[in-house]
């Protein structure tokens, strides 16, 4: 992967509906050499998926939070079906330290949280911080 190509990824990381042509402009080549190092980088896995972003609020969920689980081993498939089976449930990550699970979610309110807490506590001790602002929404790391 070059210069070109990670001007290419942030192009796209900025809005993934950009034209062939404008990002040629930008990068200084022709719209069928974009287009195939974009090829490339999908047939490679470096480009694994395009996505839409939405404003959460706009469609009725007000409440974003981070949950912190302690999950025994024996616990982990029925959970993972657990959350899975959830909307609400964002992103669940299996990390170190205190608490084993990490999930963001994300409910019209705080009963339909406190509803999903009631749920998960039923696999371990949880923690869970509600949101009161986003500083930094996600970005891709190694993208300008």
């Amino acid at each position: 992967m070059d210069a070109i190509d990670k001007k290419i990824l942030s192009l796209l990381g900025q809005n993934a509906r950009i034209p062939l042509k404008k990002i040629a402009e930008q990068v200084f080549l022709s719209p069928p050499a974009v287009s195939a190092r974009i090829e490339r980088m999908e047939s490679s896995g470096i480009i694994t998926g395009y996505r839409v972003t939405v404003a959460q609020e706009k469609l009725g969920y007000h409440i974003t939070a981070f949950v912190n689980v302690v999950l025994p081993p024996e616990r982990q498939e029925d959970f993972y079906a657990c959350v899975r089976s959830c909307p609400g449930v964002v992103e669940c990550y299996h990390v170190a330290g205190a608490f084993s699970m990490l999930l963001k979610v994300c409910f019209p309110d705080t009963q339909q949280l406190d509803a999903f807490v009631a749920r998960v506590q039923k696999f371990g001790k949880t923690q869970t911080q509600i949101v009161f602002s986003e500083v930094m929404g996600h970005r891709e790391p190694g993208l300008e």
